[in-house]
This record gives C-alpha cells, sequence and structure tokens, in this order.
C-alpha cells in the first residue's frame, strides 16, 4: 500500500479509506482487508485490479467510478448510500460496536479524493455538519478532500438514510 490505509469509525459506522491495489499487490490486500473485517469494497477510480481476486475472498466489490477531484454522479451517489444503509442499517450515539462490526473499504487513486469524499457523504447523512465530517477525516488522513469537493459537502443536502435517527458524535 503507497498510503497507509485508515480506518474510520464514527456512530457505529466503519470505513477503511486506502489507495488503490494493483494486479501486482491485490493479494496483500485481501489479508489487511480481512483483518477490518471488510464486507465491501468500494472501487471509485479506474480498475487496476481484478476484483475477482476479492470476490473470492468473500469480498464484495462495486465499481462506483466518478472523475477524480469531482463530485459523484446521482446514480453513483444513490448506489453509495444504499450500499452504506444496507451494510449499517442504523447510526448509534455510541461507540460500542468500534472494532467489531462489519467494515466497508473504499479506494480512489491516493485516497484523497474520491474515497474520503464518499465516506464524508456517509457521515453527513448520519447526522455530522459538513464541517465536523470533512475536519475528523482530515484529522484521521490529513490532506483528503480539495476544495471543489468541500465545496459540494456544504451544498449537500441530506438525502435521509437515516431518517430520525441522526446521532450527534463526539470524536
Amino acid at each position: 500500500m503507497l498510503n497507509k490505509e485508515t480506518l474510520i469509525e464514527c456512530a457505529g459506522l466503519r470505513f477503511l479509506i486506502m489507495d488503490a491495489p494493483t494486479r501486482s499487490n491485490a493479494t496483500e490486500y485481501v489479508d489487511r482487508l480481512r483483518s477490518y473485517g471488510v464486507t465491501d469494497l468500494v472501487r471509485t477510480c479506474e480498475p487496476m485490479y481484478d476484483s475477482n481476486i476479492f470476490q473470492q475472498a468473500g469480498i464484495t466489490c462495486h465499481d462506483l467510478h466518478f472523475v477524480d477531484g469531482s463530485a459523484p454522479p446521482s446514480g453513483i451517489l444513490s448506489r453509495w448510500l444504499n450500499l452504506v444503509k444496507q451494510t449499517f442499517p442504523s447510526v448509534k450515539r455510541n461507540r460500542e460496536n468500534e472494532g467489531t462490526a462489519k467494515c466497508i473499504a473504499v479506494h480512489c487513486l491516493a485516497g484523497l479524493g474520491r474515497a474520503p469524499l464518499l465516506v464524508a457523504i456517509a457521515l453527513i447523512e448520519a447526522g455530522l455538519e459538513y464541517l465536523d465530517a470533512a475536519e475528523f477525516l482530515r484529522t484521521k488522513r490529513p490532506g483528503v478532500l480539495n476544495a471543489q469537493q468541500l465545496t459540494y459537502l456544504k451544498s449537500f443536502r441530506k438525502r435521509g438514510v437515516y431518517e430520525g435517527k441522526s446521532c450527534c458524535v463526539v470524536f
């Protein structure tokens, strides 16, 4: 892995942000993902590896490609939020399940733009304000989210994934 992976645990949601595997190191990633309890792997960039390597290990792969440095199109956003809701049916006000629950791994090329953007969107859906989500991710993974992506997060309107279940999260 070029950049060390970053585990994001907040409100009962668990994400692993990472850089993109390649054909030559994909099997190393399988072991790392298993150690975090990853059930799903989301690829937001062009394919650089055979996803069958992960599928054979019991990790479901999802291709949610969108342009680097930009915001996800509506269809990609809907697929992402459906996956988040399916994996994490509710948000929690405490940290009792952290470290033991399911985890979604998400990557772009370097794990600094598209992947953290999707995670920030999930955190906003769980009840964080956009600046809190961005700041939380930046404390865990410095350098994430460009100015255009922050502008998108500022204007993002929750889709009601956790309707009536928002939580106040203390980091």
